[in-house]
């Protein structure tokens, strides 16, 4: 679990007035409008990037060697982009290969080849200043990729390649992965515990995995492990097998991992949020027209055929969904605050007539065209009466009638 060479595309969002328009994935920032993100609601927060390679951006270029060399850390990957597009203060310490024990209270060994490095628990970059954290944790629990290489096939029909007297994988690992899934809801029930405890002013988004396998009921993709971005698995492991209904084995594996973090982390008691990368992915597997996931590519440079560490990862456009679907529930937790200034009221004003002045209670032309205009909105003169707004439209009318009486008191002298 380390590093690959592609480029990542920063999405950038728009948040006016707490409206927030995000990209589709994959589109340039260039082509959204330039907004300035110390001007959003979530600038300046502090931000603290949790997680294992799904988060670290592995195999994307290019690579910060952070918190060590060996991580697989990206400068493009989610976190970076999350913090570039909402003006956070960013600590990323995801890791490639990390484990829920290495967030919590395990350090992490990872080796580059040629230095090995003992991270420490990714926890102890959280405290009570942290603002906003992301996790994704638990496939390295779960040992996905491992076992996605072990399920490698040479055809469709079988045989396993690694183990040939093995026709599919769900015959061969099916149970040990299944028996797995209680210790995997140990783990993330106290990993996630631990993440709030350490940063209790923060707002927490845990994070899926975006869909690997094709749904149910999808046709098989297969191409031999020779080909490059090539996808190995049986058709009892990618269609279903001969159970009623079929049950697709890689599908159903990370579908029921995906409902185990959505339903740990809802919990109440834990006040997380969860982001649907799983569901929203669906119809960008490895064998859609537009993956988010790398196919498995193998090197035979060494004589025996050895995975790239990018097989089965978000490719470029995966890290950007990753990016733009996180940032969007972000985004939507810290809405702009708007104050309306306090209007200041306007003065009613007052007229004095003289003494001899006789008060006309026939309404003039341009009361007339008041009350018509009036009526034609449905707002009665009464009504406007009583909000102090009636006195205006007649005042117009007072001074013609004084002038009026003027001009025949004058006349009678």
């Amino acid at each position: 679990m380390r590093r690959a060479k592609r480029w990542a595309i920063v999405v950038s969002s728009i948040a006016v007035a707490g409206l927030i328009v995000v990209p589709a994935a994959g589109a340039s920032a260039s082509t959204a409008a330039a907004v300035d993100p110390a001007a959003l609601p979530t600038a300046g927060l502090n931000y603290v990037a949790l997680g294992d390679s799904y988060s670290s951006g592995l195999g994307v270029d290019p690579q910060t060697d952070q918190p060590a060399a060996g991580c697989g850390q990206s400068s493009n990957n989610y976190p970076h982009q999350l913090a570039a597009a909402l003006g956070l203060k960013l600590t990323d310490v995801t890791c490639a290969g990390a484990t829920a024990n290495n967030i919590t209270t395990q350090n992490q060994i990872v080796t580059d080849g040629t230095t090995t490095t003992s991270v420490p628990p990714q926890a102890t970059a959280l405290s009570a200043s942290t603002d906003i954290v992301t996790l994704t944790v638990g496939g390295n629990n779960l040992k996905f990729t491992q076992v996605a290489g072990a399920c490698a096939a040479a055809k469709a029909a079988g045989p396993l390649l690694l183990e040939p007297t093995q026709s599919n994988c769900k015959s061969f690992l099916g149970p040990q992965i299944a028996a797995s899934f209680a210790d995997i809801q140990t783990a993330l029930t106290q990993t996630y515990a631990a993440v709030k405890a350490a940063a209790p002013n923060a707002k927490i988004f845990v994070l899926g995995y975006p869909t690997i396998a094709p749904a149910f009921g999808a046709p098989n993709c297969f191409s031999p492990i020779t080909q490059q971005n090539s996808f190995p698995f049986t058709d009892a492991d990618v269609v279903g097998d001969d159970t009623t209904p079929p049950t697709p084995f890689l599908h159903t594996v990370e579908t029921n991992l995906a409902a185990l973090v959505k339903s740990i982390s809802t919990s109440p008691a834990l006040g997380l949020t969860y982001v649907p990368t799983f569901e929203d992915s669906a119809g960008h597997s490895v064998c859609d027209s537009t993956p988010y996931v790398n196919g498995v590519d193998v090197s035979f440079a060494t004589g025996s055929p050895v995975i790239d560490e990018k097989s089965l990862h978000p490719n470029a456009a995966g890290v950007d969904f990753m990016a733009a679907t996180t940032q969007t529930i972000i985004a939507a937790a810290f809405p702009a605050t708007i104050t309306s200034p306090t209007p200041t009221p306007t003065p009613t004003p007052t007229v004095t007539e003289p003494a001899d002045v006789v008060s006309v209670s026939t309404p003039t032309t341009t009361a007339v065209a008041a009350s018509a205009s009036l009526a034609a909105t449905g707002i009665s003169e009464p009504f406007l009466a009583g909000a102090g707004v009636l006195a205006l439209l007649f005042l117009g009318a007072g001074l013609s009638v004084l002038v009026v009486q003027r001009k025949q008191r004058a006349q009678r002298r």
